[in-house]
């Protein structure tokens, strides 16, 4: 999972982008993303 320093990081630079709302379930979703990933 994501350590809070790494998602603080990663949800500046997605908010940057212009193309990403701020809502609390980014967080969720991405470490689903990448457990599934992990997992396969």
């Amino acid at each position: 999972m994501l350590t809070d320093e790494q998602w603080y990081r990663l949800h500046s630079l997605m908010l940057k982008s212009g193309r990403v709302y701020n809502k609390s379930e980014h967080r969720m979703t991405l470490e689903g993303i990448l457990d599934r990933m992990r997992t396969g």
